[in-house]
Order: C-alpha cells, then structure tokens, then sequence
C-alpha cells in the first residue's frame, strides 16, 4: 500500500516512481520518454497520454462536482456567479493540473508493472 502511494504522490510531484529523484518533465508539457537518472520508462507507447487525460478528466469532475454540491445547496452562494466560477475553473484547472496528470498516471503504470513490458 505504501508502495503505490508513494508512487503515486512522485507523479504528482513529477519526479521518477522508482528511483525518487529523476525529473519527468524536461520543459513545458514535453515529457521525458525515461527517467535522466534510473532509465525507466515512463510510457512505453505514445496512446498511454489517454490515461493522464483520464486523470486529468476524473479530478477536474470531481472538484466540480464537490464545489457545486457544497456551493450550490447554500442559499447564500449567488447561483450566476457559482456557475461562472465554475465554468472558468472547468477550462483552467485541466490545463494548470496536465502535468501532474500525466505524472501520476505514469506512476500508476509503475505500479502495475505496464512500463517495464516491451510490446
């Protein structure tokens, strides 16, 4: 359990599920094909990028989704403004939380083993 924890929380922070210390992303939003430090692979094919927009996709709904419902049930919370708030997050939190995304799913495929198979 510890394990895929750990894993998990060294994608969020973008560094190398296995060795703790390899950076995943070099510039912007281009991503290492392996790790500077331990060469592990972080996706082996370039159709893996749906599982970090999976990610991305599920925590985005479940903010939303959350906020909406705490949000939405106050009387006090104005609805326009909620809705305008919330849109606004629907289309910059995705892009603010990419990386992190993708770090964690690449994390995931660490813990499944998915990433050390050849095709």
């Amino acid at each position: 359990m510890f394990r895929l924890i750990r894993a998990l929380w060294d994608g969020l922070l973008l560094r190398c599920p296995r060795c703790h210390t390899g950076r995943m992303f070099s510039r912007g939003f281009a991503m290492n094909k392996v790790c500077p430090n331990c060469g592990l692979l972080f996706e082996k094919a370039t159709g893996e990028i749906t599982g970090g927009m999976a990610v991305n996709t599920v925590a985005t709904l479940a903010v939303i989704t959350v906020a909406s419902l705490v949000f939405g049930l106050n009387p006090a919370v104005p609805l326009g403004p909620l809705l305008i708030g919330l849109a606004v997050f629907a289309i910059l939190f995705p892009i603010a939380f990419y990386r992190s995304s993708r770090g964690i799913w690449a994390g995931f495929l660490y813990i499944t083993g998915d990433n050390a198979e050849r095709d």
